[in-house]
């Protein structure tokens, strides 16, 4: 069960509103989370807002999700995945060390 949310505490919602007037907030009580929706697009769920709160986390979270955004939004995700890989191989090649006694 989705309920719009409608105002907050610190007017997340018309903040997000600003970002885009299509934006919308909602509670989803099923996962007792906060999720944004855009009504451009179809189905219009864009994101699960991480936090038990809404505030200016949240705001940052939408802007920084936005489709203008998505190529450096990739970038920063392919450089994370990148770097999680080299650290993992240096692990393997630290044990393998470890385990040959050199």
């Amino acid at each position: 069960m989705l309920i719009n949310i409608e105002c907050d505490l610190f007017d997340i919602v018309n903040r997000v509103k600003e970002i885009d007037d299509n934006y919308y907030i909602v509670f989803n009580k099923n996962k007792e989370k906060f999720e944004v929706h855009y009504r451009g697009q179809m189905p219009t769920f864009c994101l699960t807002v991480p936090y038990d709160f809404l505030d200016a986390r949240t705001v940052n979270l939408v802007l920084k999700t936005k489709v203008e955004n998505s190529k450096k939004l990739f970038e920063e995700i392919d450089n994370h995945n990148s770097n999680l890989q080299k650290q993992s191989y240096q692990k393997v090649f630290d044990t393998a060390m470890c385990d040959s006694g050199l």
